[in-house]
Parts: structure tokens; sequence; C-alpha cells
């Protein structure tokens, strides 16, 4: 991998924890990724919500 594309992969991982922390909507979609949940929406995608305060 690039190091831009390593860049991009922890910015997100940093960006969905801090969203798990201040109790965002983040949920697992089928494929067993971690995601915001508008983006699951946006590409019709039934999901699991991530309990609040529950970090995997």
């Amino acid at each position: 991998m690039s190091d831009q594309n390593d860049d991009a992969v922890v910015a997100r991982r940093k960006a969905l924890a801090q969203a798990l922390k201040n109790g965002q909507d983040v949920v697992v979609a089928p494929s067993g990724e971690v995601e915001f949940k508008a983006e699951a929406q946006q590409e019709g995608q039934t999901a699991i919500q991530v309990p609040s305060g529950k970090l995997a």
C-alpha cells in the first residue's frame, strides 16, 4: 500500500473510534466493515448498530 492510502486508513479508523466515543451512530455492515450509519444507508445496506460505549 502507498503512504497516502495508509494515511487514509488510519484517519478513517480514528474517525470511527472518535464517533464511537462520542456516541454517534456507527454500524457493522454485512461485510464486517465498521462504517458510519449514513454511509450504510446511502449504499442501501442493512447493518447492526454498535451499542453506545462499546468498542470492538
